[in-house]
């Protein structure tokens, strides 16, 4: 009879940093640098001239920084992080997955083709993330539909959330400064404000575009705004990633000063960010070595700028089309070694292509992958204490089988964990039930879990977010 489980704890995996702090220092160093000759490049009308009655140089459409401005505003940074910094809790090695919301196009898993999303695809798929939403799956909805207006897909990706998901608050990015404000009203409806937006910076240094005209068409509406951008290492940024975390940097602080002087929001940049590009491919690669190697390297160079420190690779983002082997090896690759190393939420589950595919079969293959690697977390338990004679234990072992000594029956499910959708068996029992295959087990999971799906928003939230969404429509036909 099973007596106690010593509770080992989650595995751990140590590294070394990627960076010194006497290098970190040097690329910031640099970083001012860039701002100071080089400067940032601000594409946005009436934005030079407020960037010039501020007291700051411009030349052309470059704006140049001088030191003191960059270092007030990284203290600022510093002391925000620290003030917000969360305290230590215990790790439980519980994963959280969740979606990305960008995916133009869906994997049909009836054709086995890539397809545009639709309102109809779409709202399907969403179903599906609802059913996981006590399985420690986040975020909805998984994607874009195409088919109606650019302007208004925000709006819609919003109400198919709101009325089909448990989930559905969760923020979608708007993308036009002509709907924003109704994506707004949205989520207020559904009691989740959203108080912060983001402005991407277009590598290298140069910011303006929809991210800035959006926040700027509902600033009143926020609380604080973030920055940020992405950086390809020999593309748009110096292939050594000393060069390309100071553009980095010089390109994320630049922006984060002149928004906060045009929004007179709190305005942060959180970090610098860098991805590897493929010369040969013409591509950024992620899923790759290098993209893990970043994903670390930039964590802890951020730590200069008051990041948390253990930072561990979270982002399984992959290049292939469609779920295969080498989606599979990529995101399980990453996932396990983010998790040994400490991650515990991981982004992009059932997402290919980067971020331009969304596939409920490789959703459901990222979930039997983080609950593979939640086993292994668990470490080992030795039960030294559950048998009171193991001389006698194992005799009676091998006189009787082990299969049926009680503390076999007792203790099994506390060492072997099952999978829910993987092949476990011998090959005689697969060929008795007809050789199935596990894309053939997964497309049944994923239209029986959409035709269970029984989640319904309040009649009167409803009638509200149908409400905002045919007066943006309106708006849009004028």
């Amino acid at each position: 009879m099973q007596k106690s489980v010593k509770n080992m704890g989650p595995l751990h995996v140590r590294r070394d940093a990627l960076i010194s702090e006497d290098e970190s220092a040097r690329i910031h160093e640099l970083a001012k640098r860039v701002l100071q000759k080089i400067g940032l490049e601000v594409r946005h009308e009436g934005a030079l001239e407020a960037i010039r009655d501020a007291g700051f140089r411009t030349d052309g459409e470059r704006v140049f920084f001088d030191g003191a401005a960059v270092d007030d505003h990284v203290a600022a940074e510093r002391r925000l992080r620290e003030k917000h910094r969360q305290p230590e809790t215990k790790d439980s090695g519980r994963l959280t997955l969740s979606v990305s919301s960008y995916a133009l196009n869906l994997h049909d898993i009836e054709t086995d083709r890539v397809l545009p999303f639709t309102t109809a695809s779409l709202t399907e798929m969403t179903k599906l993330m609802d059913s996981l939403a006590g399985e420690g799956v986040r975020g909805a909805p998984p994607g874009i539909p195409s088919d109606v207006p650019p302007d208004l897909q925000p709006i819609a990706q919003y109400r198919i959330a709101a009325n089909t998901s448990r989930l559905g608050a969760t923020p979608v990015d708007p993308t036009s400064a002509k709907t924003v404000n109704y994506l707004l009203d949205m989520a207020e409806v559904m009691d989740r404000p959203i108080t912060a937006l983001p402005v991407y910076v277009v590598s290298p240094l140069r910011l303006g575009g929809e991210s800035l005209d959006v926040v700027l068409a509902c600033v009143e509406r926020l609380s604080h705004i973030r920055v940020s951008s992405m950086p390809a290492a020999g593309a748009t940024a110096p292939v050594h990633p000393f060069g390309g975390l100071a553009l980095a940097a010089a390109e994320s602080i630049g922006s984060a000063i002149v928004v906060q002087l045009l929004t007179n929001k709190p305005t942060f940049f959180g970090g610098a960010d860098l991805f590897p590009f493929d010369l040969r491919a013409q591509a950024m690669v992620f899923g790759s070595p290098e993209n893990m190697l970043f994903q670390m390297l930039t964590a802890d160079f951020n730590r200069h700028y008051g990041g948390p420190a253990d930072v561990a690779p979270g982002n399984i983002h992959v290049m292939p089309k469609l779920p295969d082997c080498q989606s599979a090896t990529d995101k399980a690759a990453i996932m396990a070694l983010g998790a040994f190393m400490g991650a515990r939420y991981f982004g992009a589950v059932g997402t290919l292509s980067l971020d331009e595919v969304f596939s409920p079969e490789q959703l459901l293959v990222d979930v039997e992958i983080r609950n593979w690697v939640e086993r292994a977390l668990k470490g080992v338990w030795l039960g030294e204490d559950t048998v009171e004679d193991w001389l006698a234990e194992i005799q009676a072992g091998v006189t009787r089988g082990f299969m049926g000594l009680d503390s076999t029956l007792d203790n099994y499910l506390a060492h072997t964990w099952y999978p829910e959708r993987h092949e476990r068996g011998a090959i005689g029992a697969w060929r008795d039930r007809g050789e199935p295959r596990l894309s053939d087990r997964l497309r049944d999971e994923v239209w029986k879990r959409i035709a269970s799906h029984d989640f319904e928003l309040d009649a009167d939230r409803h009638a509200e977010i149908e409400r905002i969404y045919r007066k943006a429509e309106m708006a849009l036909c004028r």
